[in-house]
């Protein structure tokens, strides 16, 4: 049941305001330039709201995951709480390089008095550290077979989808890339695979709001680098 930890990097499938005449540009551009513009753009974002849906089946995870967060790209942090089938409630926190992650599950391996586990994305295995955006956006800059599908509405703002797959993955993605600003409003993913089947919705909004993050103080964390193995394995 540990591998729970691994639907962290659902996040990021997933797992990426300009003027009027950058709007012109953009639609000089083709499908695959556009897409890569946008990524590279919302990267840029200085903070975004990001909400979460996903589903998906493998190894020994099969369910749901729902969420939504606050990232300061700026100053590399972030936090955000996920509901996970069967798991409840995880709540985690970026800062820099390190992830703080409670959860109901975590309380077993905590010692007593501390409530956050800390992983260091430096450590062996950092893959189960969660990405930020800008790391999970640089995916749709490798895109191939992009395609422009029509203008569609996305919470209110006017948007462009396009559809790609990526190089390595058996993925697919779909990008609806906001025809006003630029940004990259929504993402959807999915694979399918001898390793499981998936999907996931990231939806992106407030680009540039003022985000205030609490990092959990040392007396209320303890030290999960060397769980990282367990949590892969077990």
């Amino acid at each position: 049941m540990h591998r729970i930890v691994l639907m962290f990097l659902v996040l990021p499938l997933a797992l990426a305001a300009c003027s009027g005449t950058e709007a012109r540009v953009a639609r000089q551009l083709t499908p695959t330039a556009s897409v890569q513009q946008a990524a590279k753009k919302t990267a840029a974002a200085t903070s975004e709201h990001v909400v979460l849906d996903a589903s998906g089946a493998g190894g020994m995870f099969s369910g749901t995951v729902t969420g939504s967060g606050d990232f300061d790209n700026a100053n590399h942090r972030g936090s955000f709480h996920l509901d996970v089938t069967n798991y409840g409630r995880i709540d985690a926190v970026l800062d820099g390089t390190s992830a703080y992650v409670k959860a109901p599950f975590l309380a077993t391996f905590l010692p007593a008095g501390k409530t956050w586990l800390k992983l260091n994305a430096k450590a062996r295995a950092s893959g189960l550290v969660p990405q930020n955006p800008k790391q999970a956006l640089a995916r749709l800059k490798k895109l191939t077979n992009v395609r422009n599908v029509g203008d569609e509405t996305i919470d209110g703002v006017s948007t462009t989808h396009y559809h790609g797959t990526a190089r390595v993955e058996h993925a697919t993605f779909d990008v609806w890339i906001g025809k006003g600003d630029g940004y990259v409003r929504r993402v959807q993913a999915a694979a399918n695979d001898k390793n499981g089947n998936g999907h996931a919705t990231v939806t992106f909004s407030d680009f540039g709001k003022v985000v205030t993050v609490s990092v959990p103080p040392a007396s209320d964390t303890a030290d999960g680098t060397n769980l990282i193995p367990f949590f892969q394995h077990g």
